[in-house]
Order: C-alpha cells, then sequence, then structure tokens
C-alpha cells in the first residue's frame, strides 16, 4: 500500500503554490470522476440567481481542463 499522498498538502504559514493546486484539482477530479462519472454539479442552488446574475446566465465560469490552465 502506498502511504504517500499524491496531493500535496497546504502549509499553515505561507499560500499554496499554483503547481500544488494544480495537481490537487487534478486529483480531486479524477476522484470525482469515479464516483460520478457524469459530473457532480448540483443541477439547482439555492444561490442561482446571484449566480447568473454574475456569470451572465451561466451557474459559473464554463469548465477547463486541467491541461488547459
Amino acid at each position: 500500500m502506498n502511504s504517500k499522498c499524491p496531493v500535496p498538502t497546504i502549509p499553515l504559514d505561507k499560500p499554496i503554490s499554483w503547481e500544488d493546486w494544480l495537481a490537487g484539482r487534478k486529483y480531486r477530479r479524477e476522484l470525482s470522476l469515479r464516483v460520478a462519472p457524469e459530473g457532480s454539479q448540483r443541477p439547482r442552488s439555492s444561490a442561482d440567481r446571484r449566480l447568473r446574475k454574475l456569470f451572465n446566465g451561466q451557474r459559473g465560469l464554463p469548465f477547463r481542463k486541467t491541461e488547459e490552465l
């Protein structure tokens, strides 16, 4: 069993680096796709009105793959 976590830990005394954040994002995306392959976004939210106002009728920014960041 591999005891080393593939996701870097966030240090308490300094901000996380962009590279560490991207590595964590990739790992979290892979895990979420195992659980819900079709996506994990809620169909509705109590904040929909506010979100749609901020993002021109959408609930958030368009999804971009980790490789595109």
